[in-house]
């Protein structure tokens, strides 16, 4: 590879290259940034996530306690007996709510009262958290998603107060006596969002290099069709030997 050769070409039209090269940072700059009359913008968004977590338990905290097989004796008022009633249901009971839960907080109804006090500024769905092991915990996590953290978190905090609201007020319109009722509390408000979908920078990066590289082409092209004639260097005339008798 001659460089000297490169240079010299790229240096006799040098003008062309400059104009090219600033038509390649132009074009690449458009293809990231979108011009109008309110301003310069991203022409691709971001996508940022935030997570809110509600438990699902009951009046009297049984996480907390390290025993729940407790009972209270009531009359049943068929048999007219006391019987034994359970306080707290089995261990099962509040994973099987939370994913009962994690489903019902994307339904029509829901989504209602989310939206009762304005639109969400993003888009949100919930599942179950689970442990480490894979077991299913008695926590929803809402994770909201827009295009930038504040309304991600916006998104996630709306829709978590927005299902307790939902959950709640279905309960007392249900006349359940509050400890027979399940209670869905916000244990972590989301507070920051995380990064999950960059800009890519895969459309300026290849435009810039796929101008450049025509922009070099049409150089050599054009020094090919006009070669620039360079005048042969004058030698000095070889010296005559002459013959000596």
């Amino acid at each position: 590879m001659d460089l000297a050769l490169y240079f010299r070409v790229l240096w006799r039209f040098r003008f062309l290259v400059a104009l090219g090269l600033l038509a390649a940072f132009a074009l690449a700059a458009l293809s990231l940034f979108s011009v109008s009359p309110s301003g310069v913008t991203y022409r691709q968004s971001e996508v940022w996530t935030a997570n809110a977590k509600i438990l699902v338990s009951q009046e009297g905290f049984p996480e907390g306690r390290s025993i729940t097989e407790q009972y209270k004796f009531v009359i049943d008022p068929v048999t007219g007996k006391e019987v034994a009633q359970p306080l707290f249901p089995s261990s099962s009971r509040f994973p099987e709510l939370a994913a009962l839960y994690s489903a019902l907080a994307t339904t029509d109804p829901v989504r209602a009262v989310i939206t009762k006090n304005g639109a969400l500024p993003g888009s949100f769905v919930a599942a179950t958290l689970t442990s480490s092991d894979g077991d299913a915990l008695p926590i929803v996590v809402v994770s909201g998603t827009a295009a930038s953290p504040d309304a991600a978190v916006a998104t996630a905090n709306q829709a978590a107060v927005g299902f307790v609201e939902f959950l709640n007020r279905e309960q007392a319109r249900s006349d359940i006596p509050d400890d027979l009722r399940s209670t869905v509390t916000i244990v972590e408000q989301a507070s920051g969002a995380m990064l999950v979908v960059p800009r890519k920078m895969t459309r300026p990066i290849f435009i810039f290099l796929a101008v450049v590289m025509a922009v070099i082409g049409l150089a050599f092209v054009l020094e090919n069709l006009r070669p620039r004639v360079r005048p042969v260097a004058e030698t000095a005339e070889p010296p005559v030997l002459r013959r000596t008798a």
